[in-house]
């Protein structure tokens, strides 16, 4: 088995490990600021375990905007160390820690008025290009109408004077969450998914945390015991927080929903990612080799955080958005895929029910001794969370403060081979990094693997299997939905390629049986 891998048979055992002894931290919730949690304080020599009631990245963090930004309205609201931060984070994760899984990514910012929008604009990214730091990515540069036609010919000619175009960076939320796991396992972290926290045991009064945890998929109750606990849930916070906070919940978090549509590549002619201002939000459209990605909403989601729904109205907003913007108006027929995730914002009073103007800062709350919880914060700034929540837990423990190490940590994968191989070898190279040699192994063993899956899909046999013995899958939706993300990469999902999909995890579940 690979250095860091997740499988039924890790699963099992990091549950029997973690009811047996005390650990040092328990982390519940295997998001983006969960997993970077468990892999920082594993590698400043804490015993740690990780669970969560679902996949990784089953909730927030993997329905995100896929973007690893320094974010252009917060410089423009004034939150200059935060954009600062952010940028900082975004070329460590470009140059060091994920490189296979981060790309640089240009963007067109249009300019609809002449005259003082240019230097205004243009001195805005100026200083975004300087806050960066690095040359990690290419500067702003200033487009005629003419050239910024030329790289995005849908765009309106009439309602644009020009443009500025600049790089921000892309990723697959899910993968490099992913990642994060895995190498918080090679740290020495256990991690259990589909294994939810249920309740507390009374306390003993010997400053030790018994949690009740349930096996989602056995139904067994175990006890874990912590001297320190990290509720890393994000939306599900103030829930969680009512295990262990009496009265009042310690921490207000506003659920903001945004909503992301898929469009076939071919339903835009253009070469580079847009990002525009709208009344409400912020427009992106982002494009890969296979669709566009467009998005997002920002709106107060006020129902459960579990299943946060897609609703016409939310397509419609970014389709009438689009319209505003594009010289062929899209339909929502073109639509092939939507998904919404929610934002867990610190709740201010000031924002009201607007949640485009609350903060995308994080905080920590402590909600009883050894015990903390986190919101707020963005993808791009995970390692920050994880540094700042490892400190805390380190000053609740009365352990003497240690550096956080991450920073010089490549993720799993992130020593990327890049010999252009040919065909197969080529495509999993640029999915996977040096990860992609599990993959090739599995098909060395069984060249059968080696197929494409049904559907004449890109994918092959193999990656369901690795999904299922290195990278934590489970259910098929876990493949399905992150892994390897069938809705978002195909522009329609045949029956017949979720049948072989679940074939592969059954043999893959029956060869792990005694």
């Amino acid at each position: 088995m690979s250095l860091g891998s997740i499988s039924p048979a890790t699963r099992s055992a990091a549950l029997q490990s973690m009811s047996s002894d005390v650990l040092d931290l328990l982390v519940v919730g295997a998001g983006a600021t969960g997993c970077g949690t468990a892999l920082d304080a594993a590698a400043r020599g804490l015993r740690v375990g990780i669970i969560d009631k679902g996949d990784i990245a089953g909730g927030t963090s993997s329905r995100s905007s896929k973007l690893v930004h320094g974010g252009l309205r917060y410089l423009q609201q004034g939150n200059v160390s935060l954009v600062r931060e952010a940028l900082r984070e975004r070329d460590l994760l470009l140059t060091t820690t994920a490189p296979h899984l981060v790309a640089p990514q240009p963007f067109i910012l249009p300019l609809r008025h002449r005259g003082w929008e240019r230097p205004y604009v243009g001195a805005g990214l100026l200083l975004y290009d300087m806050l960066g730091g690095s040359r990690a990515l290419p500067r702003h540069r200033h487009l005629s109408r003419r050239r910024m036609l030329e790289q995005f010919p849908f765009l309106r000619r009439e309602e644009f004077v020009g443009g500025l175009r600049f790089f921000d960076a892309r990723m697959d939320d899910a993968r490099l969450a992913v990642a994060l796991a895995r190498t918080a396992v090679s740290q020495g972290a256990e991690l259990a998914t589909y294994a939810a926290l249920s309740s507390r045991l009374p306390d003993r009064g010997d400053g030790l945390h018994r949690l009740v945890v349930r096996d989602v998929l056995s139904g067994e109750e175990l006890v874990v015991t912590a001297r320190a606990v990290a509720l890393c849930v994000g939306v599900w916070a103030p829930e969680a927080a009512g295990l262990f906070a009496e009265g009042p919940s310690a921490i207000a978090v506003t659920r903001s929903k945004g909503v992301h549509i898929r469009l076939p590549r071919s339903a835009i002619d253009g070469d580079v990612a847009l990002i525009v201002p709208t009344e409400k939000s912020v427009l992106f459209v982002i494009p890969s080799e296979d669709h566009w990605l467009v998005g997002t909403t920002d709106t107060e989601w006020t129902q459960g955080p579990d299943e946060p729904g897609v609703e016409d109205a939310d397509i419609a907003y970014l389709l009438t958005s689009l319209a505003g913007v594009l010289s062929r108006p899209v339909e929502a027929s073109e639509v092939t895929y939507s998904f919404a995730g929610l934002r867990p914002l610190v709740r201010e009073q000031a924002m009201g029910g607007d949640t485009a103007k609350a903060s995308r800062e994080h905080r920590i709350a402590r909600l009883a001794p050894g015990v903390l919880a986190i919101v707020g914060g963005k993808w791009t700034t995970y390692r920050v969370m994880a540094s700042d929540m490892v400190d805390t837990v380190l000053s609740e423990l009365g352990v003497a403060p240690r550096p956080c190490p991450t920073a010089a940590i490549p993720l799993i994968g992130a020593e990327h081979d890049v010999r252009p191989g040919d065909g197969r070898d080529r495509v999993l190279r640029q999915r996977y990094g040096s990860v992609a040699a599990e993959v090739l192994a599995l098909i060395d063993e069984d060249p059968e693997l080696g197929q494409p899956l049904a559907g004449g899909t890109a994918f092959f046999r193999a990656e369901v299997v690795h999904a299922c013995v290195n990278e934590g899958a489970v259910l098929r939706e876990d493949v399905v939905d992150r892994r390897l993300r069938f809705g978002l990469h195909l522009d329609a999902v045949p029956e017949s390629l979720l049948a072989e999909t679940s074939a592969l995890m059954a043999g893959v579940e029956d060869s792990s049986r005694p």
